[in-house]
């Protein structure tokens, strides 16, 4: 068994890094024992602030001092990192998003972590915040009764509206659906079980311009789809419906929606841990928030998977938040963007089907 405090090391200095480390730094269960990242003064910076000791990229994947590692670097990295952690023999990784940008490299790593005995665990970990446990129990305990459908919405106007480097969000294998797209992913896996991929379609309006910063109006290209509509059902048969965007110029649709035969329930932004749940009774067409669940915790943050992966390492039982789950989510990703039609093969007439569990799929399409 592992001794008490769990020793984490996190790679990567970045803005993530801070919201982890000050969840991190408020439980006992984990103590941050190291700190590194690419660029020596921001490690240096951010290892001052939390009073982490600082080491290198190349040291900080050791078990003599760290039992945890937390990977919070750009997510072209994480494959290479996670594999390496595995390869040291660390005996818990964590990745924020994704695990790879490949549905075939996620699932390498689950394998590969599965095969070493290594705890393995992925972003999100909304998923343990207030607001989606209060959700969870409301639609497992019979309160909105029998799932009749589901809508996801993500509707921004697009992260270069403040952020002031915001290509890298529009690189292949980014845009709505790879940056946000997992935290409704996760949550609608968790809420209503595995999904099927049944059709999409996709648009892309490449070309952006910078609206903040020192950049503010210079023009850059987006290279991943802007917009993408997904139609997805449970293994209940539960129609599901996905909207990811930055395109929107403004909207009042909720994020999440579920109907039931009983009633219908809003779930606030999956990108966040609290927020209020909304219900209302089959119809009154009068929304109210319904009270947290008894079993809500009562501190939330990002690092709570970390928290919880520490928890599991020390009572040697499976992780909330695992790394299978990420490798379900991208599979879901990587079918929805082999269903929406490719601009050199025209609009689909038809459906497309696709499993999520694996990226080898068979269709039918025509084309006009």
């Amino acid at each position: 068994m592992t001794a008490i405090p769990i020793r984490v090391g996190i790679i990567g200095c970045g803005m993530v890094a801070e919201e982890y480390a000050t969840t991190l730094a408020a439980s006992s269960l984990v103590r941050l024992t190291a700190c590194a990242d690419a660029d020596p003064a921001r490690a240096d910076a951010f290892g001052g602030r939390h009073r982490i000791p600082v080491t290198d990229p190349g040291s900080v994947l050791d078990p003599a001092i760290i039992d945890l590692a937390v990977i919070l670097t750009p997510p072209h990295t994480h494959h290479a990192l996670l594999l390496e952690a595995i390869a040291a023999h660390v005996p818990a990784v964590w990745s924020e998003k994704p695990l790879a940008l490949t549905p075939g490299a996620a699932a390498q790593v689950v394998a590969e972590a599965e095969a070493a005995g290594i705890l393995l665990g992925a972003a999100p970990d909304t998923t343990l915040g207030p607001a989606f446990v209060t959700a969870q129990e409301a639609v497992r305990s019979g309160r909105i009764g029998t799932v009749l459908s589901a809508t996801a919405t993500l509707l921004s106007t697009g992260p270069e509206r403040g952020h002031p480097s915001p290509e890298p969000f529009y690189a292949a294998g980014a845009g709505p659906l790879g940056d946000m797209g997992p935290y409704y992913l996760a949550a609608l896996d968790e809420l209503l079980g595995p999904l099927q991929v049944h059709a999409a379609m996709a648009h892309t309006r490449a070309p952006r311009t910078i609206r903040s910063g020192p950049a503010a109006g210079k023009r850059f290209t987006a290279q991943a789809p802007t917009h993408i509509g997904a139609l997805l059902t449970t293994a209940d048969g539960v129609p599901t419906t996905l909207t990811a965007s930055f395109d929107a110029a403004a909207t009042r649709t909720p994020r999440i929606e579920i109907q039931g035969t009983r009633g219908a329930l809003v779930l606030p932004d999956p990108n966040f841990h609290t927020g209020e749940v909304l219900f209302a009774e089959y119809g009154t067409f009068v929304w109210e928030p319904l009270t947290p669940a008894a079993s809500a915790p009562q501190v939330a943050g990002r690092g709570m998977g970390v928290i919880n992966l520490a928890t599991a390492l020390m009572a040697g039982t499976a992780p909330a938040c695992a790394g299978a789950r990420a490798a379900r989510v991208a599979a879901i990703s990587d079918d929805i963007l082999r269903a929406a039609p490719r601009p050199d093969r025209g609009l689909l007439t038809g459906p497309r089907r696709l499993t999520a569990s694996t990226t080898t799929t068979t269709t039918k399409e025509s084309t006009r």
